[in-house]
Formats: structure tokens, C-alpha cells, sequence
């Protein structure tokens, strides 16, 4: 499938399932609900904050799952448009995230679950910040997208 020009690719993380669109403004092409969220990523939400090295393990493997499921149906090379809450823009500082920025920063929540005390204070603490990153980090590693803009 060689999208068109003006394709959007949205990936909206709620809290039980996330939902992607993947179309035009007028014209949708296709949407997949998948079964994560910022309280449903491992099985069940992160008992910690920040989740255990053995929580992100899990939920890493939970995400890839869902996302080569649909894998196939999404076009290389487009931008992931993204909507959750919590935002990522807000701890990274940019609307706009490119993938190294983004590993970057999941390395520092790893650094962080393994006990790093300099990791702990650049990113938040909290479970669900964690669980949005560790599922846009797994699109940008998965779905040959190079960056991620972030609306509201």
C-alpha cells in the first residue's frame, strides 16, 4: 500500500486499549483497536512507579504482539501523529519527537527502574508517562516511522 501524500497515521493511547486511524481527512482508510493502554500494558497496569525492569520486560513483549499484528496494514515511512495522556511533550519538551530522542529517553526510564539515581530525575516517576513512552518507543522500533508529532 503506497500511501497517499496527506495520509495520517493517528495513534490515540487511551487507558484500557489504544486506537489507530490510519486515512485522509475525509476519507478513512482503516482503524485497529489494540489491547494496551497506560492502565492495561503488562498484563494489568505497572504496580510501580517506575515500573520494575521485570513490569517493562512484560509489557514490551505485550505491545510488540499487538503492534506486528497489524504491522502489515501500516505503510513505512509515515509519521505517527499521536494522542494520551499523560503527553509526552510536556517531560521531553517538544510537540515534535524524533525516534533517537525517544530511545534516548526510554533508556533513561530503564537506567531508572534499574535504580539509577541520575535517571530518576530527568523523567516522571509516574506508572503511566512510563507506559506512553514504552508504547511509542515499540511503534518507532516496530513500524519503520522516524518520528512522532504529539497533539492534543
Amino acid at each position: 500500500m503506497n500511501p497517499a501524500p496527506d495520509t495520517t497515521l493517528l495513534l490515540e493511547i487511551g487507558e484500557q486499549r489504544s486506537q489507530v486511524w490510519l486515512g485522509h481527512a475525509d476519507a478513512p482508510l482503516a482503524n485497529w483497536t489494540l489491547a494496551f493502554g497506560t492502565r492495561a500494558i503488562q498484563p494489568g497496569p505497572f504496580r510501580h512507579a517506575p515500573p520494575t525492569p521485570l513490569e517493562l520486560e512484560r509489557a514490551i513483549m505485550v505491545v510488540e504482539d499487538e503492534l506486528m499484528r497489524i504491522a502489515p496494514q501500516i505503510p513505512p515511512g509515515l509519521q505517527l501523529t499521536l494522542r494520551s495522556q499523560p503527553s509526552l511533550a510536556e517531560a521531553l519538551g517538544d510537540n515534535q519527537l524524533d525516534r533517537d530522542l525517544v530511545e534516548q529517553a526510554f533508556g533513561q526510564l530503564a537506567a531508572m527502574a534499574e535504580g539509577d539515581p541520575l535517571a530518576a530525575s530527568l523523567l516522571p516517576r509516574d506508572e503511566h508517562f512510563a507506559a506512553v513512552l514504552l508504547i511509542v518507543r515499540e511503534w518507532l522500533h516496530h513500524l519503520a516511522s522516524e518520528s512522532v508529532l504529539i497533539v492534543e
